[in-house]
């Protein structure tokens, strides 16, 4: 955009924050609407991670940003397991501390802080089925509304990251999903990925515009399976 007083052509980025800085913009790049000027930090931004963005955001998640620092490791890396060893192990073995495995009968009011994967009494949780780092809790409770950047934080055996509905969450006693997402392909597959209310569903659908839609044969196949489980 060009000031009109000193003839300064200023980053339409920058512009674009809350703040909206002065910088200047010496690069021109195009959107869909048209041009737009950027500062040289933008410009190289743009032209490496813009085009990557629906990649790229939900690797930016706390949650995920969270799993990855945990990943960190100052020794040998631990000898994998299979994963259906994992699994097995995870229903066999103690748990690493005394840790609710199920949701208590009273809520105490009080939330743990600062552990992953123990019960809240506030929030509404599903449990993941696959194994976790050593030191997690046996039965590893999950957010709902965080349960899509949870499984990204998993890897399948061909080293590609789960998404939500790739994962059979346990859904916590007392709540039933009442929607049902089949638009995507992975979602179609799993039977529908379920939802709590039309608020949530509708704003999955949003978020997850870049995956790969699902059929009509694959959205009646999915709502035959919902049939007949029902």
């Amino acid at each position: 955009m060009a000031n009109a007083l000193v003839n300064v052509t200023t980053c339409d980025w920058h512009a674009a924050l809350p703040e909206k800085p002065t910088v200047a913009g010496q690069h021109e790049r195009f959107l869909e609407g048209g041009k737009v000027d950027l500062c040289d930090p933008c410009t190289w931004f743009f032209d490496v991670f813009y085009a990557r963005r629906s990649e790229i955001l939900p690797m930016l998640q706390a949650e995920v940003l969270d799993a990855f620092n945990r990943s960190a490791r100052r020794d040998a890396p631990a000898r994998r397991v299979p994963a259906q060893l994992a699994l097995a192990a995870e229903e066999t073995d103690p748990p690493a501390e005394a840790v609710p495995e199920t949701p208590p009968k009273a809520a105490s009011g009080k939330r743990k802080q600062g552990k992953r994967g123990v019960w809240k009494e506030d929030v509404i949780q599903v449990r993941c089925p696959l194994p976790h780092r050593a030191g997690s809790p046996r039965k590893y409770w999950v957010d709902l509304r965080n349960r899509t950047g949870h499984a990204k934080s998993h890897k399948k055996g061909d080293g590609s990251t789960y998404e939500g509905p790739d994962i059979a969450f346990v859904l916590q006693d007392g709540q039933t999903y009442t929607h049902f997402c089949t638009e995507h392909a992975v979602c179609a597959e799993a039977g529908g990925y379920g939802f709590i209310g039309q608020d949530a569903l509708s704003a999955h659908i949003n978020k997850s515009k870049s995956w790969p839609p699902a059929s009509q044969e694959a959205k009646d196949a999915a709502a035959t399976r919902r049939q007949s489980a029902a």
